[in-house]
């Protein structure tokens, strides 16, 4: 067996970041305590982060991007008919199934930072774009970003439970491969991935000055 980079850095890095900062965001969220000023500055920092795997997702490594592993119907089906018979395609990227998962996550995410840039405790904090809508469009985005959360957690519950799947049955270890970004195959010609330096400059670019746009509107 071969050990192959395939997920570099500013994935790993991304994918840890929004593990954290959905935690914490859950945790403050629903907790009955005021943490709502920690709440804010971690929509804040998700957004962030999120937008910033989208750009590597254009501009990034070959295994980031998103034209390597979204894939049509007929690769999905094809995937489903050997999955279901117990010998799915192995895949150093994401196979079909998880490439609709990081699709379905991130645009879940999205959504719910989105909303949360509406939104408000009604007493003290305010998103920067409270202002921007009406009453009606804020009682509406209020309601997603308050229940969305719930469908967020069963992706990630979903998730998770493919990860154990193929941890346990299929013995692909993907778990040490988020962490070190090594998977082991039986292709010899394929090669350590390549970080790409002005992807890495753009994408942090983008989501660093997004956040700094944040950070400087009131609250």
């Amino acid at each position: 067996m071969k050990s192959t980079l395939v997920w570099d850095w500013p994935i790993r890095v991304c994918h840890w970041l929004m593990v954290l900062l959905f935690i914490g965001l859950i945790l403050t969220g629903k907790s009955d305590a005021d943490y709502m000023e920690y709440h804010f500055y971690m929509g804040y920092g998700l957004s962030a982060v999120v937008i910033t795997r989208v750009m590597y997702g254009i501009y990034g490594s070959r295994y980031a991007l998103f034209r390597q592993f979204v894939r049509g119907p007929k690769s999905t089906l094809h995937y489903v008919k050997h999955f279901i018979s117990g010998r799915p395609k192995r895949y150093l990227g994401h196979n079909p199934f998880g490439a609709l998962m990081v699709i379905a996550l991130l645009l879940a995410l999205s959504i719910q930072w989105a909303t949360g840039l509406f939104n408000s405790d009604d007493i003290f904090w305010f998103g920067p774009f409270y202002y921007l809508a009406s009453e009606d469009a804020l009682s509406l985005l209020r309601d997603i970003h308050r229940q969305l959360p719930d469908w967020l957690l069963g992706l990630v519950g979903i998730h998770v439970l493919a990860v154990l799947y193929h941890e346990l049955c299929l013995k692909e270890r993907l778990i040490d491969a988020m962490i070190h970004g090594r998977k082991n195959h039986d292709n010899h010609r394929v090669s350590d991935v390549k970080t790409p330096r002005w992807g890495v400059i753009f994408s942090l670019t983008i989501g660093l000055a997004w956040l700094a746009a944040l950070w400087m509107m009131p609250i």
